[in-house]
């Protein structure tokens, strides 16, 4: 049986992957939009921790184009690669990786990761979803939340001469939407921000100070955001 591509989606995403044997079999032929994963691994020999955002599947939802929104008994999202994944109903730690350019964004456990163009972005990044803190049409604030493989520190004296573990590292990165359209990485401080949008500099100190902002958090930010694009 010929699936399209439009009714591929359709079932694998509405009802939470009942998927049958048939259409395993077809797969193949969207390598582009799903396949297969094997089986999630939260434990390997010589590793410490383990490239996923929760410990187990999450709950959530899929968003197609901005406007189909399949709920998910079963989804996680791969911290290494920035993939999306959706579990087979069938098989506990088995999934599919969402690569369709259709999936404008998810959500999973009540956090919000939509896709962003690359040519969106001032610098060069490598990666197609971002966590945003509130789910609105601008994002103006995103969060790039990545999980890295480090090797172990190990010292050179005999102190420290036991085996020790790689282990995985969260590495965040912020990136605010200027005038321009475009997204800028900085840290969460005052100083930084305000480097960023130094054209409206003297407009943003007044209105941080005049509404006690406090710009490490992240919900002060999407105000002065908020704020400097409505100027």
């Amino acid at each position: 049986m010929k699936f399209t591509k439009k009714a591929l989606w359709s079932i694998l995403l509405i009802g939470n992957m009942c998927v049958g044997q048939n259409l395993l079999g077809t797969l193949s032929t969207f390598e582009e939009s799903a396949r297969v994963f094997n089986d999630l691994k939260y434990n390997v020999d010589g590793i410490d921790g383990h490239q996923y955002y929760l410990d187990d599947w999450g709950t959530g939802k899929i968003i197609i184009n901005d406007s189909i929104s399949a709920p998910q008994s079963r989804i996680q999202f791969d911290m290494v690669s920035g993939e999306p994944i959706i579990g087979n109903s069938h098989k506990e730690k088995k999934g599919f990786i969402l690569r369709d350019k259709s999936v404008t964004s998810f959500v999973i456990n009540n956090r919000h990761f939509v896709r962003i163009p690359k040519s969106s972005f001032l610098e060069n990044v490598d990666r197609d979803y971002f966590y945003t803190p509130t789910l609105t049409k601008e994002n103006y604030l995103l969060i790039d939340s990545r999980k890295v493989l480090k090797e172990p520190y190990v010292l050179k004296n005999s102190y420290n001469d036991t085996n020790q573990n790689k282990r995985y590292v969260t590495m965040t990165t912020f990136y605010i939407l200027n005038k321009d359209n475009k997204y800028i990485s900085v840290k969460l401080k005052e100083k930084d921000i305000l480097k960023a949008l130094v054209s409206k500099k003297s407009e943003l100190k007044k209105y941080i100070k005049g509404n006690k902002l406090n710009l490490k958090k992240e919900k002060d930010v999407v105000k002065l955001l908020s704020y400097y694009h409505s100027l």
